[in-house]
């Protein structure tokens, strides 16, 4: 407290104008190379997870195709397996159904659109029904969509070297059933 007639002076203890304008411009500077880098981290997580998508789903389009192939089924009345493919249609008579898995044996069908690059996948439990015979194609509206936007897609089949070819994303990929090989080793 002051005496009488002395005049007290009180030292500033806050901060100047400049001073505020200082700190609030580095915060922004600083706030913005950490959006800068969050953002790019982002992005290329983004691209990461959306290349890993596309391989899992190659993978896992090629991993079930290989696997009903492998597992075809061999008919002991036509004496051949039971595989049909026509470029864009693949009809499998297989022990590896993917939607009835208890069901044992299964007739499965894979078309694929080219008009809406769609591939579209049916099951038929009863594959002993003479309905499907080698010209019965299911209407794509009874079909479940198994890959939209998928990459061109075709199918072969050569009897005579007894594997299927699949065409998908500029690569050839050859299965061939095992039921097959078996037969072919124990006629040699």
């Amino acid at each position: 407290m002051p005496k009488d007639g002395e005049t007290y002076h009180a030292t500033q203890k806050g901060f100047s104008l400049f001073e505020v304008i200082i700190a609030v411009l580095l915060l922004a500077i600083i706030s913005s190379m950490m959006y800068s880098i969050l953002n790019v981290s982002l992005r290329f997580a983004e691209k990461g997870e959306k290349h890993i998508l596309l391989l899992a789903r190659k993978q896992g389009l090629i991993g079930l195709l290989q696997r009903q192939i492998k597992n075809s089924w061999y008919d002991e009345q036509k004496k051949k397996v039971d595989i049909i493919a026509d470029d864009t249609t693949l009809r499998i008579t297989t022990r590896e159904p993917l939607l009835y898995p208890e069901a044992g044996i299964v007739v499965a069908f894979y078309r694929y659109d080219l008009g809406s690059e769609k591939l579209y996948y049916l099951e038929k439990r009863d594959f002993y029904n003479i309905d499907y015979n080698e010209n019965y194609i299911p209407e794509l509206d009874e079909m479940q969509i198994l890959v939209e936007q998928c990459p061109p897609l075709s199918f072969a089949y050569g009897a005579n070297e007894s594997s299927v070819t699949v065409y998908y994303r500029d690569k050839e990929y050859t299965f061939s059933p095992w039921c097959q090989i078996e037969t072919r080793m124990n006629s040699i």
